[in-house]
């Protein structure tokens, strides 16, 4: 395992959804702004990011926008196993389509919060709006697409006491690429920003979550790779490359 990529693996968060939620929302507090981004196997190897002399620009701004996060949370049974293999710890699970709904509900019930969305498509990003409206009741003050530029005109100045959330769904690493291009200007509007992947997809209802019985089994993956193989398959695959590293000294 090369050096980039075990920092970023030693940078994992650790503990349980309850105390992360509460550490996110302490440096939100401290800060001003907050970064927070997902980690899931395959996209270590969709941003070559295990490969030691793979030199790129998206490879160089994906590791840069991996190690100067505030959090990094694991996501995937795929990352479970990797790490459990080379530093002998168990993983929380922090995947993002249970925590955000998790994160989203424990939020103070004395602050303001205003939600936006940038990412899939007019129709996704919509429902996705009117299903945050209708489960946790906050306001969506903007939806945007994923397939043009961030409007930032639509985000005025941020007012004291308010949480201002933004949720980015334009697949990895894409949005972690967005994200630290865009750095600057998140923090100064006073964002807490999510990379999100594909759980714009599951709020809408475009793709749906694998029945309990199949959860519990670990076999998630699978089920959403049978399901919507265009989309899901070629992650699936590349997520295979796991066996090189289970089976190394």
């Amino acid at each position: 395992m090369n050096n980039i990529l075990t920092k970023i693996l030693k940078k994992l968060a650790l503990s349980d959804a309850e105390n992360i939620t509460k550490d996110i929302l302490k440096l939100y507090e401290e800060k001003g702004n907050c970064i927070v981004h997902f980690l899931y196997f395959a996209n270590i190897i969709l941003g070559k990011l295990d490969r030691e002399n793979a030199v790129s620009p998206k490879k160089e701004t994906l590791s840069k926008a991996l190690l100067e996060w505030d959090f990094l949370l694991p996501d995937g049974i795929a990352l479970k196993l990797l790490y459990k293999k080379y530093f002998g710890k168990e993983l929380p699970n922090l995947n993002g389509t249970d925590f955000l709904p998790y994160f989203l509900s424990n939020l103070p019930k004395d602050k303001k919060v205003e939600i936006f969305l940038y990412g899939a498509t007019d129709e996704v990003v919509q429902k996705s709006a009117t299903y945050i409206t209708e489960i946790f009741d906050y306001l969506i003050l903007s939806a945007q697409n994923g397939f043009g530029e961030f409007n930032w005109d639509e985000m005025q100045p941020k007012q004291k006491g308010i949480i201002r959330i933004l949720l980015i769904g334009r697949g990895s690493p894409l949005q972690e690429i967005w994200v630290e291009k865009n750095r600057k200007k998140i923090e100064e509007m006073g964002c807490l920003v999510f990379t999100v992947g594909g759980l714009l997809d599951f709020w809408s209802g475009a793709e749906k979550r694998a029945p309990e019985w199949i959860r519990k089994l670990k076999i998630e993956w699978l089920y959403r790779a049978l399901s919507h193989p265009k989309k899901n398959f070629r992650k699936t695959l590349v997520s295979l490359r796991l066996l090189q590293f289970l089976i190394k000294k």
